[in-house]
């Protein structure tokens, strides 16, 4: 054995000092493996991209940044200027940060709301009326706050009223973005929500 193959240390026996091979046992080669391992996780964990709504104003200001959850899902709630009814858009998230509108509930029927065969599969439940299979693709959605019109948001179970972010007339912007773990960590420190 060359000089170089060897070292000092203590001896696991009795503790004397011992001349002893640095070559790694296999246990230190297992706790390498599960550091890279470990590391390799933390970076997805951090860097892995998250699917986010972004809601700003006319002028690009961010106003709200949801987490839409791994469905990627959200609702838009508003009272129908005419029948005065509560109607519910559901929107996924599609390819390329689309927001794409499956099913669309109301409360009635008559002028300005969808029915028609070629626009979705229509039914009725309970008095309330579904227009599934929509799949109308949009990059973003645009609309103006309108307080009589009861705007909501909903994602994940929680309800963002536009009346409580929104003067009346202002521009609401929504389109999908993707936020790493880190991104939005450092988003919900300075910003909140």
């Amino acid at each position: 054995m060359a000089v170089t193959d060897i070292g000092v240390g203590r001896s696991e026996v009795g503790g004397d000092w011992a001349l002893v091979s640095p070559v790694p046992s296999s246990n230190m080669k297992k706790a390498h493996w599960l550091l890279v391992v470990a590391m390799l996780l933390v970076l997805v964990l951090v860097l892995w991209p998250l699917p986010y709504l972004s809601v700003t104003d006319s002028c690009d200001q961010l106003v709200l940044q949801p987490f839409l959850g791994l469905r990627g899902h959200f609702t838009l709630v508003y009272r129908h200027s005419v029948q005065k009814t509560l109607c519910w858009e559901d929107f996924v998230l599609g390819k390329n940060k689309e927001l794409v509108l499956c099913r669309t509930r109301y409360e009635s029927l008559g002028v300005g709301l969808p029915f028609m065969i070629g626009e979705g599969q229509f039914t009725n439940r309970g008095g309330q009326f579904y227009l599934t299979g929509q799949n109308r693709h949009f990059p973003e959605l645009a609309l103006r706050a309108m307080p009589v019109a009861e705007q909501a948001l909903i994602v994940r179970g929680r309800t963002y009223r536009f009346n409580d972010f929104f003067a009346p007339g202002s521009v609401i912007k929504l389109r999908a973005i993707s936020l790493s773990p880190f991104q939005a960590l450092r988003y919900k420190l300075s910003e909140g929500e």
